[in-house]
């Protein structure tokens, strides 16, 4: 079996996985877990609401709420042994009950492999510090927190995971985020609650894509990885630096999200004194949350933004503006569905259109803290010169410990963009997690 044949039946496997397990679990033992899903369900909620109802899971102060969620694992199902994570863990949660200060820890690692155009391989890891700090009304729904994190990222190898995409020729990178940045202050902003908790307003230094534009499985350190999942590429987000973010959530029903940062922001900088230049990125994103009857939460939203032309600071790079429509919906406590269509309408990205669709399925293999995935995305470029690309993903996420999650997944990319040479290619990936 050649190494082509060996990659499809691999992620033939994932894709069969979650199917062949619902099959062999016998209805008595699918009765039996109803209730540990319905709690898990109810711990870890669909939506992550912490400043707005349409914010991802990777957004500072989110990750690290759901760091404090006990996980459902394979290995250690009951904590006799919590070992040092376990360990720092209790100690994390005692300093926050006893001065409302949160802290938390997460290293990711990812390895990629490709089948075509001479084989590239990378991989890279990811460190993050994460801390919340509630300095007013703690307790009360109208609570103030200073939000800070840091991240580093390095490589592992001679190439990282994220030099695979450029090597294939893809209009979009085949993975997120893991390349060699090294240090960065991620986040340090503040939240403020008014009105019973309705009225949010964040600012500091924050990404604006952590808020908005955001599909509900938009994860590249626990969910898809490939950079037409795991990101907007459609939008161009500056990056962390000076932002100022407010959102309005009148019920559980709606909520309405808007918010301006600075046009020039880039992570490995501070952004403040290209602040006077007054270029900037605004977004303002409306959404319909309802909680549906039998199935479970819901989002349906529709984002739009605009950034002003930048001829500063070493840009040269035009106005432009564009939408982004997101709908989600859980169909049971372990079944979720969604789809996203994107549009930018100049020239600040190198896509017009994209178009998604994906599904999640949580409990493969007993856990509720299981996790198969499986998408597939379609991408329109500006450039006459690259090619409409399309990609499928597949992954299955295991929570082998407490702490600890393993990845394995499988991407097929069609008509790679910038590749004329290629029809398709193959990736395989794996991904291990350690946060507490």
């Amino acid at each position: 079996m050649n190494r082509k044949q060996w990659l499809a039946l691999t992620g033939v496997a994932i894709c069969l996985g979650p199917v062949l397990q619902a099959e062999a679990d016998p209805p008595t033992q699918a009765a039996t877990q109803k209730s540990e899903f319905e709690a898990y369900s109810k711990s870890h909620p669909y939506l992550n609401d912490e400043f707005s109802a349409g914010e991802g899971s990777e957004s500072g102060i989110d990750e690290l709420e759901r760091l404090q969620e006990p996980e459902t694992s394979l290995l250690d199902p009951v904590d006799v042994h919590p070992g040092p994570s376990g360990w720092a863990r209790g100690k994390f949660d005692s300093l926050y009950r006893g001065t409302g200060l949160r802290l938390g820890f997460a290293g990711t690692a990812l390895g990629l492999w490709a089948n075509g155009a001479d084989d590239p391989n990378g991989s890279a890891y990811d460190i993050d510090f994460m801390s919340a700090w509630t300095l007013v009304g703690r307790g009360t729904p109208d609570s103030g927190v200073l939000v800070v994190t840091a991240e580093f990222r390095d490589d592992m190898g001679s190439d990282t995971a994220a030099a695979v995409g450029p090597q294939l020729g893809t209009l979009i990178n085949t993975a997120n985020a893991f390349n060699d940045r090294g240090w960065v202050v991620r986040d340090a902003y503040w939240l403020q609650r008014f009105d019973d908790g309705k009225l949010r307003v964040i600012f500091g230094r924050a990404d604006t894509s952590d808020f908005v534009g955001q599909q509900p499985m938009q994860n590249v350190n626990s969910m898809f990885v490939n950079r037409h999942l795991s990101a907007n590429p459609t939008v161009p987000f500056p990056g962390h630096g000076p932002t100022i973010g407010v959102s309005y959530r009148p019920s559980d029903q709606y909520y309405l999200t808007g918010g301006v940062a600075n046009g020039y922001n880039v992570t490995t900088e501070t952004g403040i004194s290209s602040i006077s230049d007054s270029d900037f990125f605004y977004s303002a994103e409306a959404g319909w949350t309802p909680q549906i009857e039998g199935m479970g939460a819901g989002r349906y939203s529709v984002m739009v933004w605009h950034i002003d032309a930048r001829t500063e600071n070493g840009f040269a790079s035009p106005s432009d503006d564009g939408v982004t429509l997101v709908a989600g919906q859980q169909l049971s406590n372990r079944l979720q569905v969604w789809g996203r269509y994107a549009h930018a309408g100049g020239e600040t990205t190198n896509i017009r259109n994209l178009a998604q669709a994906g599904i999640g399925y949580s409990g493969t293999f007993g856990s509720p803290s299981n996790m198969s995935g499986l998408a597939a995305s379609f991408a329109e470029p500006r450039s006459s010169a690259s090619r409409d690309e399309k990609v499928v993903e597949v992954f299955q996420r295991i929570q082998l410990g407490r702490f600890t999650q393993l990845s394995a997944g499988f991407q097929v990319v069609i008509d790679p963009g910038n590749n004329p040479d290629e029809s398709r290619f193959e990736l395989l990936y794996a991904r291990l997690r350690h946060a507490f």
